[in-house]
């Protein structure tokens, strides 16, 4: 079964480098598309809604939360959960300002897109490196220990904070939709690209 394990620590450390910046980019091409934001935000801004938190604080709050229902369920937890919040954090508040506001829809559908593509490509390489995912990544791997297929495992772990956070008085746009909706088969068409095959209880290959 291919795993990080068969890739040099420098290789792995590249690939989680890469995957940081992408993300740092990827998301602000979806907030500045402004057509919805990720699955996560969703739930992040119906806590910030519900509590009055900062958005910030309720990012913090729902990542451990994320990070500690994935290592329920089996996901490993890495050094690099916690530091690509640190380091990705003020990649995102460079490359905002860069990008700057475009009301046209013919520049904010593809920004949508791209950004779409950008984080599916950053989700696919830090979790090719067992270093340490995401909180979405977290429940996402734990559900694929659990046995459950790549697909349907990035729809619940993209769809829980959607459902949660409308509960809560969150707002989705169309973004956000097509976001949860495509992550799945883009990250497993990812997986397969790089040669990496998830831990599950039984021998699993990308479908």
């Amino acid at each position: 079964m291919p795993t990080s394990h068969s890739l040099s620590l420098r290789t792995r450390l590249v690939r989680l480098v890469v995957s940081w910046v992408l993300v740092g980019v990827g998301v602000p091409m979806l907030v500045q598309a402004e057509l919805g934001v990720s699955p996560f935000d969703v739930l992040n801004s119906g806590l910030s809604d519900t509590l009055g938190w900062s958005f910030g604080w309720c990012f913090v709050v729902s990542s451990i939360s994320f990070f500690a229902l994935g290592w329920a369920l089996g996901a490993k937890l890495g050094w690099a959960s916690p530091v690509g919040t640190v380091v990705i954090g003020p990649i995102i508040n460079v490359v905002i300002d860069l990008i700057g506001h475009h009301e046209p829809l013919a520049v904010r559908i593809p920004l949508l897109v791209g950004g779409i593509l950008v984080i599916a490509t950053a989700i696919s390489l830090v979790v090719s490196t067992d270093l340490g995912p995401g909180p979405s990544e977290m429940v996402m791997l734990g559900l694929i220990r659990r046995g459950m297929p790549i697909v349907p495992a990035r729809w619940v772990s993209d769809g829980s904070p959607v459902v949660l956070g409308l509960l809560l008085g969150g707002a989705i746009g169309a973004g956000t939709v097509l976001f949860a909706v495509v992550m799945g088969p883009m990250v497993r068409f990812g997986l397969r690209r790089l040669g990496y095959v998830p831990r599950s209880r039984e021998p699993q290959v990308p479908q």
